[in-house]
């Protein structure tokens, strides 16, 4: 199920990472610019016990404002446990989506 967590707000950046912590095998999109997403493995890798990920996600227990001011939901994001859902979402929406170069590795390739 695609879930979208958007705004500079407390509200929003908790329950993106209430879904983060309770989908630590998911994946989100992150909006960079209108209708251009990056893929990423839900957990920052700092907080996942194999190490898949990266660390420009911020753990998922950091609160509102609290990695360096930020909020985590300024830029839109798209959730789901699925990646295949991810995709078929962009492009149904029109939108492109490639996946992160430090999450989808050799070690840990995104599924096919």
């Amino acid at each position: 199920m695609i879930r979208v967590y958007h705004g500079d707000n407390a509200q929003a950046h908790e329950a993106f990472q209430a879904w983060r912590r309770a989908n630590v095998d998911g994946f989100h999109m992150t909006e960079s610019a209108p209708g251009q997403f990056t893929i990423h493995y839900t957990q920052d890798r700092r907080e996942n016990p194999a190490g898949r990920g990266c660390i420009h996600q911020g753990g998922s227990d950091n609160e509102y404002r609290q990695d360096k001011g930020c909020c985590y939901t300024a830029a839109r994001k798209v959730c789901s446990e699925s990646l295949a859902e991810l995709v078929a979402w962009a492009a149904e929406n029109g939108y492109s989506a490639t996946g992160c170069k430090h999450c989808d590795t050799r070690r840990f390739p995104f599924p096919t």
